[in-house]
């Protein structure tokens, strides 16, 4: 039996198949009947659906710092996850998704992972350019909605990696890595090393320090 051929009231157990229920159960059908299915597959639907219905159903499923200026693709994958995000609140996954979704290199790594404190995690490894204040912001304010209450965000991570060669046969390799922290102290450390053999490696690290609002 095909679902548009069920009928509540033609199948009713004999112990309520009686007024006023089989009455209700006839309008129910009627009502169901209404229903256009293709409604039903929405959620499915996201990755076809235009702009304007994307943005609605951002709001009807409460996605988190929603960015109604995004990429329709960026907005797509917000609405996608969003029950998901929902139901893992709490959990490195969660955050993991999270940050995705803004910058798409960003790991999210707990304490072990880079000998922090206990309870503490930091998000690195991006790549992509840094952009301005209010993205950055962003990415804070998601963080601190998925992740559970006894976790602390200690820094976030920007990493870059420069190589060229030369025609007498050296190597220059630059690594240059950004860390924004949230406290009101601000610290700049700058550290370089080079050695002349087969190459010359130079790394740069700058650590900035400071609330974002």
């Amino acid at each position: 039996m095909n679902d548009d051929e069920y009928k509540i009231a033609e199948h009713l157990p004999s112990s309520i198949d009686a007024e006023p229920i089989s009455t209700l159960a006839n309008v129910v059908d009627a009502e169901i009947e209404k229903i256009n299915p293709d409604l039903l597959l929405i959620y499915p639907a996201i990755d076809s659906l235009n702009e304007q219905l994307i943005d609605y159903l951002a709001v009807q499923m409460h996605v988190d710092e929603y960015d109604d200026t995004a990429d329709l693709d960026i907005k797509r994958q917000q609405v996608k996850q969003s029950f998901l995000l929902h139901r893992l609140k709490g959990t490195k996954y969660a955050v993991q998704k999270a940050v995705s979704t803004v910058y798409q290199s960003a790991k999210v790594e707990e304490w072990p992972e880079y000998s922090g404190e206990p309870y503490h995690f930091r998000v690195a490894g991006i790549t992509a350019p840094m952009n301005e204040t209010k993205t950055i912001n962003k990415l804070v304010r998601l963080i601190n909605a998925y992740k559970n209450t006894r976790s602390w965000l200690d820094y976030v991570q920007f990493s870059r990696r420069y190589g060229q060669k030369f025609l007498f046969g050296g190597n220059v390799n630059l690594v240059r890595k950004t860390t924004i922290t949230f406290d009101i102290k601000q610290t700049i450390i700058t550290q370089k090393s080079i050695h002349v053999l087969a190459g010359v490696g130079v790394y740069k690290e700058v650590t900035i320090n400071g609330k974002l609002e």
